[in-house]
């Protein structure tokens, strides 16, 4: 006959043989009877004992409200206090969020100078055609003069 131990052994090669190779891996790190051990102990584990039905909840010492003050952050703001610490939020109608104002300045800025090089290349321009139609017209009178002749 086979010994006990022997096949409890062959049975449980045989179980972690079928399983995927990550269970097998647990299955070897952990013996059974730890396992066994934990599930035992999990199950005299009793975080509730049982209660008579009959035993009520009674609050003693509660606090009762008598003169309706919930504190602080909850009264009305007193306009007319000096220092209630009430600030007027300011109107969205005329915010601007901070540095648009540089932000305005610098993009004019840069679009003078942009105009600034547009004209000098505007004028660059014509004045390259004005030399040219200088040129082209000495062209023509010299060619005239070379004819009469």
């Amino acid at each position: 006959m086979i010994d006990a131990e022997l096949l409890e052994d062959l049975r449980r090669l045989m179980n972690t043989l079928r399983l995927p190779e990550y269970m097998r891996d647990l299955t070897a790190a952990v013996p059974d009877r730890l396992v066994k051990e934990i599930a035992a102990d999990f199950r005299s584990y009793n975080p509730h004992p049982a209660q008579d039905p009959s035993a009520k909840v009674s609050v003693q010492g509660a606090g009762v409200v008598k003169t309706g003050d919930v504190g602080p952050q909850h009264r009305p703001v007193d306009p007319s206090a000096t220092n209630s610490g009430w600030v007027e939020a300011p109107k969205v109608d005329n915010w601007r969020p901070p540095g648009v104002d540089l932000c305005d300045r610098l993009v004019d800025a840069q679009d003078a100078i942009d105009r600034a090089e547009r004209i000098r290349q505007l004028a660059q321009t014509a004045a390259i055609k004005r030399a040219e139609a200088e040129i082209k017209a000495r062209e023509e009178e010299e060619a005239k003069k070379g004819k009469k002749p």
